[in-house]
């Protein structure tokens, strides 16, 4: 029978997302949730401040919750021709998107020339604008605080609970897990988590999984204390002590999970890390003999294990952290420049995929819209690149489009491509918008490449 694994009743259950549905676009569930107290109640509690603070994350990554039409707004600066706007936006093309802008001083306003000038009532106080032309900046102001705050805390509490439970089909309540049980429910107790302040770590975690993937690590420690890791967008890694001493029926103890913005998933299950380092061995290495009561062992070319890469990093976080203790509650230097150079990747870059680069197409060119002239004098690194792979599209020979065939266009003209997220600074943006804007008919190649991307979306 299931049964509610905070409270243990056996009716009245639902399905909790794990991983708040807007923060995701993999989901991933626990069915052992019951639906009002340990379910409805937590958005209230603690997940909705968090998913408003993450709304300029999440709209960058391409995320939106399924039951919303729209990606999460957020507020911004945008600074045109000197003068600032205050706005909340969905995207960046709602900037002039029929809108009329007030500056934040009150002292102009920007519209187009016919709404412009009945406004005024005087066309000689209007003054033109070519948007191809002027100077844009958009400013956001990103508050790390909410990543050191109680509901962030209490959220992923939540997480780590609930996943650990689902991966060992636990329902019901245990008291094992009367700790965290309390501090995700009341907020009150010891806190579990901690913010992992090693950049080594971060390093090596980037160097395996994809931009803005949500990733989750369990291992057990010494005398049974389950912990686990969490990489939130591969922003900041959290420690969450699950139990100081698992349940008997928890036999799953060494589990990994990377869920990606484009839906996709990497997963291991193991009982242990003993049995996942013998699988992966035995997987990848084959007995050759005995020589001295030793067997020999050479690896097996022709038969490499799925994730088989995941392993040895696995394997070298898993041994970090059984033996070192050096995580924190709260902010520091050391965090802070971990945080910015994860975020700076994060805004920077654009995840190459069907999905993110239909909504670009969809915004961009709407039915009616201007023919596209790229704007020397404003940076926008995304939005390049994002330009740059249909300007690819529109010169390729192939007319229908499917995900290989994109992946190949893409691999062909990005040559530094790698898992489908190419990071641009600035050397490269220029090069990319150097690229098109050489081209006298780049405008027209952006056209037919947004219409075959169209097509494939039909």
């Amino acid at each position: 029978m299931n049964k509610c694994i905070y409270c243990g009743i056996d009716h009245d259950l639902s399905e909790s997302d794990i991983i708040p549905d807007a923060l995701t676009n993999a989901r991933i569930l626990n069915k052992n949730v019951c639906r009002i107290e340990h379910n409805n109640k937590f958005s209230d509690m603690f997940e909705s401040k968090v998913i408003n603070a993450l709304s300029f994350i999440t709209n960058e990554l391409d995320i939106k919750s399924s039951k919303g039409k729209k990606y999460a707004s957020y507020e911004a600066v945008v600074t045109i021709e000197g003068t600032d706007y205050n706005l909340k936006l969905h995207g960046d093309n709602e900037i002039f998107n029929g809108r009329v802008l007030k500056s934040a001083d009150n002292t102009q306003m920007i519209s187009s020339y016919d709404q412009a000038v009945k406004i005024a009532k005087d066309e000689n106080m209007v003054k033109p604008l070519d948007v191809n032309t002027i100077k844009i900046e958009k400013k956001i102001k990103i508050n790390n605080e909410i990543f050191f705050d109680i509901s962030m805390y209490r959220m992923l509490s939540k997480i780590a609970f609930e996943w650990y439970c689902s991966k060992n089909s636990i329902s019901g309540y245990y008291s094992e897990f009367n700790d965290i049980i309390k501090f995700i429910t009341t907020g009150e107790g010891t806190n579990p988590v901690s913010v992992i302040q090693e950049e080594k770590i971060y390093e090596m975690l980037n160097q395996q999984v994809n931009l803005g993937s949500h990733t989750l690590f369990a291992i057990e420690k010494e005398y049974g204390e389950i912990d686990v890791i969490i990489s939130l967008f591969g922003l900041l890694m959290y420690k969450v002590k699950v139990t100081n001493k698992r349940p008997d029926i928890c036999k799953n103890n060494f589990l990994y999970t990377e869920l990606r913005t484009d839906s996709s998933r990497n997963e291991l299950v193991y009982h242990s890390y003993y049995e996942a380092e013998q699988k992966f061995a035995e997987d990848n290495f084959m007995s050759v003999g005995m020589i001295n009561g030793m067997t020999l062992m050479v690896p097996k070319v022709m038969m490499p294990i799925p994730n088989a890469e995941l392993y040895p990093i696995l394997f070298n976080l898993a041994k970090y952290f059984i033996a070192v203790d050096d995580d924190i509650t709260m902010p520091n230097d050391r965090l802070n420049k971990i945080f910015f150079t994860q975020l700076k990747n994060i805004t920077q870059a654009s995840t190459l995929q069907k999905k993110s680069i239909k909504r670009f197409v969809n915004e961009t060119f709407y039915q009616g819209h201007e023919k596209i002239r790229l704007n020397p004098y404003t940076s926008n690194k995304k939005a390049v690149v994002l330009f740059y792979a249909v300007y690819l599209v529109g010169k390729s020979k192939e007319e229908i489009l499917d995900d290989r065939i994109l992946q190949k266009i893409l691999r062909e003209g990005l040559q530094n491509l790698n898992r489908k997220v190419f990071i641009v600074d600035d050397e490269m943006e220029n090069k990319l918008k150097q690229i098109m804007m050489e081209d006298e008919k780049y405008s027209d190649v952006l056209e037919v490449g947004a219409q075959k991307i169209m097509n494939w979306q039909k």
